[in-house]
């Protein structure tokens, strides 16, 4: 099925027959490939089109994904429902004299993965309680989408979430009062390493180097942990580890957080 048939089988679902919304809409989508130079998602990118749009049948799709994700994603510290509505208004309602967030959705991977994104994101500031998450963990994971992989996928395509989590929660045990109160401080309450370097009166790029030393610490510790546990070989486990440590950020702020690890 070539470009354009994808635009139009995806358009029918939304009841959009006038030829004039076909053509703004097939513009739209070859806008974002760049006509052809860029590999896109034509059918994803129409669905976005379409809310854009205010298509009501189109934004029940959007709302069943973005409620399904937020139940996903959400754990003790906010409920799914409120999840969802913060993602809503986070990414369907424009702020005033600009497009709505959604809008930034380029059709390089699949929208499910951008939206599980956006939800981790959302999740990650709500649990803070801060008014925006660090630079950092944004351009982190806007890279775990653009490769078309999410956290939850990674963590699950080798083994348990949970038996992650145990082993994460045990490496902390191996850090200092000092490395565990820097963790704490930049991704649970959200402090820039530029803040924490004039707290403990030295430079941004050596509060950055604790952080990266005490990551070091847990991701070895973790080795050692899935090791002795598992029967995986030390390959599956070195995988493992590693997409760990894409997403650490994300974890260590989920993990840190929970009062059963109380910290200096």
């Amino acid at each position: 099925m070539n470009f354009g048939d994808l635009v139009d089988q995806r358009l029918a679902d939304f009841g959009v027959t006038a030829p004039a919304a076909r053509a703004a809409c097939l513009k739209w989508v070859d806008s974002r490939s760049k006509n052809g130079a860029i590999a896109v998602i034509p059918a994803d990118l129409t669905l976005v089109w379409a809310v854009l749009q205010g298509n009501a049948v189109a934004l029940m799709e959007i709302d069943e994904l973005i409620e399904g994700l937020s139940r996903r994603a959400a754990g003790r510290a906010i409920e799914a429902s409120e999840l969802a509505q913060r993602v809503r208004t986070r990414l369907l309602v424009a702020p005033k004299n600009k497009e709505a967030r959604l809008s930034t959705y380029d059709g390089r991977g699949k929208l499910k993965s951008w939206l599980w994104t956006a939800t981790k994101l959302e999740l990650l500031q709500a649990t803070r309680g801060m008014g925006q998450a660090p630079t950092e963990d944004i351009q982190e994971l806007t890279h775990l989408t653009a490769q078309g992989r999410t956290p939850e996928s990674q963590a699950r395509s080798t083994m348990d979430t949970r038996l992650v989590s145990l082993a994460l929660r045990d490496a902390l045990g191996v850090l200092e009062a000092k490395e565990r109160t820097l963790l704490r401080m930049r991704f649970v309450d959200g402090v820039s390493t530029e803040e924490l370097g004039r707290m403990f009166q030295v430079h941004r790029t050596t509060a950055q180097r604790w952080i990266e030393s005490a990551q070091a610490k847990i991701m070895a510790a973790m080795r050692a942990r899935l090791e002795e546990e598992t029967r995986l070989g030390r390959s599956d486990v070195d995988s493992l580890i590693g997409e760990v440590a894409q997403s650490i950020s994300l974890r260590l702020s989920q993990v840190l957080n929970r009062d059963e690890l109380p910290l200096p």
